[in-house]
């Protein structure tokens, strides 16, 4: 079945953290279920409709406000982050998600109109060398921070999560070394049928890849099947 081996190994490797917590793991039904209904909601159902109910967590409104200056908005694959992206868009933050051009050009084409809001798109990729620019200029620069970085990286860019060590994506260490005031969030979208809400974090700028694996963490705890990092390699550092 689809990915069947890769989600075995990460439940495997994952083992100890969730013995120690005393969580259970995701089942492999459940987390496909989950994956279908959000992709079919992606898809058919975006931009979403006037019958979905939208609101952000009370907690959150402060934080919102301040992500209105700009930052770093580290997110994951955790549950429907491609209409989070919407979301964000639709509140009028100077929203710009990383995103990798995908084959066909067919299909980048379409993905980028479902990525977009009254004519912008919100997740195109920025080179490095534009970074520090798109900073200055009140930018805030998304990204999925859930992957394992498949390069050599500093020691500020590693992290452990899930038990286990990973090595991060550096641009938003990048970020910080010019521009350390630079705030960081984290965030992600809980639906429940055709209810959503928004939930926003601010995080440590030091040591802010353990907060965010913290905070992770503690969501994959409280329902590990909405997770999709289960069906990808997310731990080959692990055996560097």
């Amino acid at each position: 079945m689809w990915k069947r081996s890769v989600f075995s190994k990460n439940l495997s490797l994952t083992a100890p953290f969730f013995a120690k917590t005393g969580a259970e793991q995701p089942r492999y039904r459940d987390v496909l279920k989950n994956m279908h209904r959000d992709v079919f909601d992606f898809v058919f159902r975006h931009p979403p409709s006037k019958g979905i109910h939208f609101e952000i967590d009370k907690n959150s409104l402060p934080i919102l406000e301040e992500m209105r200056y700009g930052g770093i908005f580290l997110t994951a694959h955790y549950g429907n982050h491609e209409l989070l992206g919407y979301r964000l868009a639709e509140l009028g933050l100077p929203l710009n998600s990383a995103a990798q051009e995908q084959k066909p050009a067919l299909f980048d084409k379409w993905l980028q109109k479902k990525r977009t809001f009254k004519g912008k798109c919100f997740a195109k990729k920025i080179e490095t060398r534009h970074l520090i620019e798109f900073i200055n200029n009140g930018g805030l620069f998304a990204m999925l921070a859930d992957q394992d970085f498949r390069k050599p990286v500093k020691e500020q860019c590693k992290s452990e999560f899930l038990g286990l060590e990973v090595h991060c994506n550096p641009l938003p260490a990048f970020i910080l070394e010019h521009r350390p005031n630079t705030q960081v969030f984290c965030g992600y979208l809980h639906q429940i049928q055709k209810a959503q809400t928004l939930f926003l974090k601010k995080i440590p700028s030091q040591n802010f890849y353990a907060h965010y694996h913290s905070w992770l963490e503690n969501l994959i705890l409280e329902n590990p099947a909405k997770w999709y990092g289960w069906f990808h390699d997310r731990f080959l550092s692990a055996s560097f």
